[in-house]
């Protein structure tokens, strides 16, 4: 189902990543559940809210919390040294992502190029009828 729904947009920008030699990781509140096999197939790390398995049985409950807001940033930071990287990308499209696009050198929110967080309000990009 997620290559019918990923736009072509993300799918060209994480290519052109990934040629460049980055390392492109997929972050979201969406659920290991069905995220996990499209970025195996893409080529992509994943941080993303996992749920619980006990005795081979998903419990409905999350393993290590909700992985949105702030706990996008915390994510990132335990498992990448990111002084490691020369320039950082990152790309977002909803509030939960401000923290995550904080780390970042270079900041898309909703496909424009931001410097600061304010930006977002100036650009009508708040107004969740603005997502192109």
């Amino acid at each position: 189902m997620l290559p019918a729904v990923v736009r072509g947009e993300a799918l060209e920008r994480i290519e052109w990543h990934q040629r460049q030699g980055d390392t492109v990781v997929v972050v979201s509140a969406s659920l290991d559940a069905y995220l996990n096999s499209w970025c195996a197939a893409v080529g992509v790390d994943l941080i993303c809210t996992e749920l619980e398995e006990c005795e081979g049985k998903l419990t409905g409950r999350y393993r290590a919390g909700d992985c949105s807001g702030p706990a996008k940033a915390r994510r990132i930071l335990a498992r990448y040294d990111l002084s490691r990287y020369a320039v950082i990308y990152a790309y977002g499209d909803t509030n939960d992502d401000r923290e995550m696009l904080e780390l970042a050198h270079r900041k898309f929110y909703r496909w424009r190029e931001i410097h600061d967080w304010s930006e977002t309000q100036a650009l009508g990009l708040e107004d969740p009828r603005n997502v192109p």
